[in-house]
């Protein structure tokens, strides 16, 4: 496998998270039916101010039955490579490091900003820190909705 510079690592990794931020937000907010498709089918840990979420289609449950309307707006975030030899699945297995791609890599996506809860646009800004571990999506499933990164770890916390 031929070693990525590190600019185009850097360049898929921002991508990630730019694009994490610009569609998981918004689905929080409107398209709550959505939510389960941005995790991956057995996620690792999701936590909702410590406490634990089975899985993206129990996220996306507590969203549509238990939670208000949110709007999000988060004001930064960043990224950073944990593993830039992430062992992806495939439908024939774990691909082989002789066929590794760039988009073969974990990283880590930390988002700070505002959360408001309800529908009145007086109610007041809770700010909020979140930490997600996104992987490649091992689907092989060709379509334009097609997600290029999913959710493996969550860490999602109101700060006080």
């Amino acid at each position: 496998m031929a070693t990525a510079k590190e600019d185009v690592l850097t360049k898929v990794s921002t991508d990630a998270a730019t694009e994490l931020v610009n569609s998981f937000y918004p689905a929080l907010e409107k398209n709550r039916d959505a939510i389960a498709s941005f995790y991956l089918p057995t996620p690792i840990s999701i936590l909702f101010n410590g406490n634990p979420v089975a899985d993206g289609a129990a996220v996306q449950d507590i969203f549509i039955n238990q939670m208000p309307a949110a709007h999000y707006e988060a004001q930064s975030f960043d990224c950073q490579i944990i593993n830039r030899a992430y062992p992806t699945a495939t439908a024939a297995g774990i691909r082989p490091p002789t066929e590794m791609t760039v988009k073969d890599m974990s990283i880590l996506v930390m988002v700070s900003g505002y959360v408001r809860y309800g529908e009145d646009r007086d109610q007041p800004q809770r700010g909020f820190s979140e930490n997600f571990v996104l992987v490649p999506n091992p689907s092989t499933a060709r379509g334009h909705r097609r997600k290029d990164w999913l959710i493996q770890s969550q860490n999602f916390r109101l700060v006080v």
